[in-house]
C-alpha cells in the first residue's frame, strides 16, 4: 500500500471492535489521516453474533442496583 500512487481508503467494519490501527503520530488526536465513526450494529450483525437472544435483565438489575451492603466492610 505504501507504493501506491493513488489515494486509497481502508474501511474496517468490525462489529466486535477488535481492530486497532496505530496512528503515525505520538498522540492519536494529532493524526489527521484517521477518522472515527461510531455506529450501532444492525439487527443482522447482532443475530450473527448471538446477541439478539441474550437476556440481560438480571445483569441490568445488578448494574443499576443501589445496594450499599458492601460499604463499611474491610477486607481481611
Amino acid at each position: 500500500l505504501l507504493s501506491l500512487e493513488e489515494p486509497w481508503t481502508l474501511v474496517l467494519d468490525d462489529a466486535l471492535a477488535n481492530s486497532f490501527i496505530a496512528p503515525v503520530t505520538e498522540d492519536i488526536k494529532d493524526d489527521h489521516q484517521l477518522t472515527f465513526e461510531e455506529y450501532e450494529r444492525s439487527w443482522e450483525q447482532n443475530e450473527e453474533l448471538g446477541l439478539n437472544d441474550i437476556d440481560t435483565s438480571s445483569a441490568d438489575g445488578a448494574y443499576h442496583s443501589t445496594d450499599t451492603t458492601m460499604q463499611g466492610q474491610t477486607e481481611v
